[in-house]
C-alpha cells in the first residue's frame, strides 16, 4: 500500500469517526475564594495568611508517571484566592522526605524535571487550545511559557509578569503564584454568564529515584494533547474587565571596536534610548510596540555543525517583542520565522483573542545584515539580506474540534530590490479522539531574485507554491503519522523558514510502547520511513527507512538506538545516489546531585561526504551536561564532533563546536554569566573531487551580569569579545554594555 493510500484511508477513517466521536467527561472542578477588602497577600510561599484558610482544599491528585493512574506517593494540595487584580494559586507539597528536595537556583526558565517543582496552567479561554503556564521550584526559581494543543508543544520562549514564591517546611515545602489578570488573554464575553469556563491544572515534579509527574486531573495516555482534561475553576475570572497601559523604557551604553584581518582597528561609542508598548484597551485586544529595541543581551546560540550540510539550521527565537501571543504564530509548518527579522529598528503589533476569533499582525523596519534563504531540490543558499519592511498577519477561528487559520506575509526590501508575498489557509481538526489532521496550503509571489553574483534585484516575477498534509493517530499502545508535502521550486518565503523546495515528500512513521517492564518504566520500538522525490524528473532526492529502540528508566534515564543502514542521498542534481550505513546512539542520564544532567549521542559507520560526493567512514559525537559542583555554581558544556575518513587513510574532514555556560547564582534574581564558545573546520584538499583545502576558527566569550527584578524591570552589565579566521588573517571584535530596562509602573508603585 502506497503512502498516499494509507493516508487517504485515515482521513476516511477520521470522516467516518467524527460522528460517533464522544465529548470528554467533565473534570473535578476546583473552587476559588475572594480575598475580602483590605486583604493583601504577601508574597513569600507560605500558606500563613488567613484567607487562606477559607480557600477550599483539592487534593484529589493522581500520578501520571512512571505509574499512571497510580495513588502519588506525595501528597499535594490545591487552593485558589483571587482579588480585584490577580489570581492568587497556593501549593502545598508534602514530602515524607523533605531533605532530598532537590532546590538548586537556576535561571529564568531553567525549572527542568532535574528540580522539584510546581506549574500551574490557565486557560482562560476555556477552549483548551492553549494555556500559559508558570512554573516555581523549591528553590524559588521560575519559569513560564505556553502549551499548544494543536501540535503538544510546550514553548518556554514567552515571558508573561508573574510572580512565584516557594518556602521549606518540616513536612515539605509550599509555593504561591500570583498571577495579574493583565498576564491572561481572554475575552470580554468570558467573564459573564453562559460563557465558557475558565480552566486550569496543577502538576508537580518529583525527582528521586524515578522522576514523578503527579497531575491534579487524570490525563488518558493517549489524549490528544497534555492539556487536553484541564479541569474547571469557579471564582476565578475577574469581576471587571481590566485595561492597561505599558511603558518599559530602556537604556543601553555600548563601546565596541572591530578589527578586520588586514585593516586598521576602529571603535564606536554609542547610546540608545528604546522603548518597549504594551496596550491593552480591553481584554481580547493586546497592542505591542517597539522603538530601537537591543536584543544584544539574549545568549548566544549553542554552535552547530554545519559545514557538512546542505541545507539551513534552524533557530529558536528568544527576542521578547515577537513573544507576545506566540502560539497564534504557529501553523502547520515553519510558515512564519521571526528570526528572519535581524535588525528591527521598529515593529507593531496587535493581538486580538475571543471565544472564538484569535488574530495577531505585526509590521517592522528591518535593517537586515542577516541571509535571505534561497531553497532548492538540493540545497538551501543564501543571499546577502538588506534591509526591508516586512509584515505578517494570522487568523485563526476555533470551533469545538477544528480550528481553521490563514496568513499573509509580505517582505519589501529597499534600494528596489523587490519583495516577497505568501498567503494561504491551513486547518487543525481533532477528528477523533485518537485522530488529529493538520494541512495548510501556501502561494508565493517574489520579485526579489539572485542576480548572477548573488545579491537580490527586482526582475519579472515568480510564483511558486506549497502543500502539507499530516495525519496522526494515536490509540494506546500505538501511534502512527504519514505525511505529504509538496512545495514547487518556485516557492520562497522570506519572513518563514523554508530550507527545500522543488520536491514532493511523503513520510511514514509507526510506534508501540511497551510500559512498566520490570526496571523499565518504557520501551518504544519506532520505525520510520521518509521518501523526498524531484516531480519533474521522478530523481530520488533522499530516501530513509529507519528503525529503532527507545527505553526509560530510574533516574531520569533514557537510551535509543537507531539502525541508519537504508539512508540513501542526491547532493545535487545528476550525480549518484548515495547510500549511507551507520548506527544512531543516544544515552542521557540524571547521573548524581552535583551531576542532574549527562547526554551522549555518537553515530559511527558510512556517511555521506557532500562536498566530495562520496561516502566514507566516519563518527558524529555530541556531549553536553548540566553540572553543579557548588550550590550556587552551575555549568553546562557543549561539545560536538564530526569527522570523515579520507580512501588513503586520515582524517580529510573534522569540524568541532563547544560552549561552556557557567552560571553563578548570586540569589534568585541575579546572575553572573559567562560563555565560551569555540568552533573549528579543518578540510583537506582533494583536487580530483574538486574540494578545495578549508580552515576556519572562531571564538566567542561573553560575560554578563543580570537582576531581574521582574519581567518588566532588568539590568545588564556585561562585555562580550569575538575571532574569526585563522591568524594572521583573523579578525577581532570587543564590546563593552549596560542596560537598564524599567517597568514605569513598578517604578511608581515602589
Amino acid at each position: 500500500m502506497t503512502l498516499k493510500k494509507t493516508f487517504t484511508l485515515l482521513l476516511l477513517f477520521a470522516l467516518a469517526g467524527s460522528a460517533c466521536a464522544q465529548a470528554s467527561p467533565d473534570t473535578t472542578k476546583v473552587s476559588g475564594a475572594r480575598l475580602l477588602p483590605g486583604e493583601k497577600i504577601t508574597l513569600d510561599g507560605s500558606l500563613d495568611h488567613p484567607a487562606w484558610k477559607r480557600a477550599p482544599v483539592y487534593n484529589r491528585f493522581v500520578e501520571r508517571a512512571p505509574n499512571h493512574g497510580a495513588e502519588p506517593k506525595f501528597e499535594t494540595r490545591l487552593q485558589v484566592l483571587v482579588d480585584e487584580r490577580a489570581v492568587y494559586v497556593g501549593v502545598t507539597a508534602l514530602d515524607p522526605q523533605p531533605e532530598l528536595i532537590r532546590r538548586q537556583l537556576v535561571r529564568h526558565d531553567q525549572v527542568f524535571r532535574t528540580q522539584d517543582f510546581v506549574a500551574l496552567y490557565l486557560d482562560p479561554m476555556g477552549r483548551k487550545k492553549a494555556a500559559q503556564w508558570f512554573r516555581v521550584g523549591a528553590s524559588g526559581s521560575t519559569a513560564d511559557g505556553l502549551h499548544t494543543a494543536e501540535d503538544d508543544n510546550e514553548d518556554f520562549s514567552p515571558d508573561f509578569d508573574f510572580d512565584a514564591a516557594s518556602k521549606l517546611t518540616q513536612q515539605g515545602y509550599t509555593a504561591v503564584f500570583r498571577v495579574p489578570f493583565s498576564s491572561l488573554r481572554y475575552s470580554a464575553a468570558g467573564v459573564g454568564e453562559g460563557s465558557l469556563p475558565w480552566r486550569m491544572m496543577v502538576v508537580r515534579r518529583v525527582p528521586r529515584d524515578q522522576t514523578y509527574l503527579l497531575m491534579s486531573v487524570p490525563l488518558a495516555r493517549d489524549a490528544a494533547s497534555f492539556i487536553d482534561d484541564l479541569q474547571t475553576v469557579e471564582g476565578m475570572a475577574p469581576t471587571e474587565s481590566h485595561s492597561f497601559l505599558q511603558w518599559r523604557p530602556n537604556l543601553t551604553l555600548r563601546r565596541s571596536t572591530e578589527h578586520p584581518a588586514g585593516q586598521s582597528m576602529t571603535g564606536d561609542t554609542q547610546a540608545n534610548l528604546g522603548l518597549e508598548l504594551k496596550w491593552r484597551p480591553r481584554p481580547e485586544l493586546v497592542v505591542d510596540a517597539t522603538l530601537r529595541p537591543d536584543f544584544s543581551q539574549v545568549e548566544l546560540d549553542v554552535p552547530q555543525l554545519s559545514s557538512n550540510t546542505q541545507f539551513a539550521l534552524y533557530l529558536p527565537e528568544k527576542r521578547p517583542f515577537f513573544l507576545e501571543s506566540s502560539d497564534l504564530l504557529r501553523s502547520p509548518t515553519d510558515a512564519l520565522y521571526t528570526r528572519s527579522v535581524t535588525r528591527p529598528r521598529w515593529g507593531l503589533r496587535a493581538s486580538w483573542r475571543s471565544d472564538a476569533v484569535a488574530a495577531t499582525g505585526f509590521a517592522t523596519h528591518d535593517l537586515g545584515g542577516g541571509d535571505v534563504l534561497l531553497p532548492g531540490p538540493y540545497g538551501t543558499s543564501t543571499a546577502p539580506q538588506g534591509a526591508s519592511d516586512a509584515a505578517i498577519a494570522r487568523l485563526r477561528v476555533d470551533r469545538d474540534h477544528l480550528t481553521v487559520g490563514a496568513l499573509a506575509s509580505l517582505r519589501r526590501y529597499d534600494l528596489h530590490q523587490g519583495d516577497n508575498s505568501v498567503a494561504g489557509p491551513d486547518l487543525t481538526w481533532q477528528a477523533t479522539p485518537n485522530l488529529r489532521l493538520r494541512a495548510q496550503w501556501l502561494a508565493s509571489r517574489t520579485t526579489a531574485l539572485p542576480d548572477g553574483n548573488g545579491a537580490l534585484v527586482a526582475s519579472a516575477a515568480q510564483t511558486g507554491s506549497a502543500l502539507y498534509a499530516n495525519a496522526f493517530w494515536r490509540a494506546e499502545p500505538y501511534e502512527a503519522g504519514a505525511t505529504i508535502e509538496n512545495k514547487t521550486i518556485g516557492f520562497r518565503n522570506d519572513n518563514g523558514f523554508v530550507t527545500q523546495t522543488g520536491v514532493r515528500r511523503l513520510a511514514l512513521d509507526a510506534h508501540r510502547v511497551w510500559r512498566n517492564l520490570g526496571p523499565l518504566n518504557e520501551v518504544w520500538l519506532n520505525v520510520n520511513a521518509e521518501n523526498v522525490q524531484d516531480p519533474v524528473t521522478r530523481a530520488t532526492v533522499y530516501s530513509q527507512v529507519t528503525p529503532g529502540l527507545y527505553t526509560g528508566y530510574s533516574n531520569n534515564s533514557e537510551f535509543s538506538v537507531e539502525y541508519r543502514g537504508l539512508t540513501r542521498q542526491r547532493v545535487s542534481a545528476g550525480s549518484d545516489l548515495l547510500q549511507e550505513r551507520y548506527w544512531h546512539f543516544y544515552y542521557t542520564r540524571n547521573a548524581a546531585l552535583w551531576a542532574p544532567v549527562v547526554s551522549v549521542e555518537y553515530d559511527r559507520g558510512k556517511m555521506v561526504d557532500v562536498s566530495a560526493n562520496q561516502v566514507r567512514a566516519g563518527q558524529r559525537i555530541k556531549l553536553s551536561a548540566t553540572l553543579r559542583p557548588l550550590a550556587r555554581l552551575e555549568l553546562l558544556p557543549t561539545w560536538s564532533l564530526a569527522q570523515l575518513q579520507a580512501p588513503q587513510g586520515g582524517t580529510t574532514y573534522r569540524e568541532s563546536a563547544a560552549q561552556l555556560l557557567a552560571i553563578w547564582h548570586l540569589a534568585p534574581q541575579q546572575t553572573l554569566r559567562l560563555i565560551v564558545q569555540r568552533s573549528q573546520v579543518d578540510r583537506q584538499s582533494e583536487p580530483l573531487r574538486g574540494v578545495a583545502a578549508y580552515v576556519d576558527r572562531s571564538q566567542a566569550d561573553s560575560l554578563t551580569y543580570t537582576w531581574r527584578r521582574s519581567a518588566g524591570t532588568t539590568y545588564y552589565l556585561g562585555a562580550n569579545r569575538g575571532r574569526t579566521g585563522v591568524a594572521p588573517e583573523q579578525s577581532r571584535s570587543t564590546e563593552l554594555f549596560a542596560k537598564m530596562q524599567v517597568d514605569i509602573d513598578e517604578w511608581r508603585s515602589r
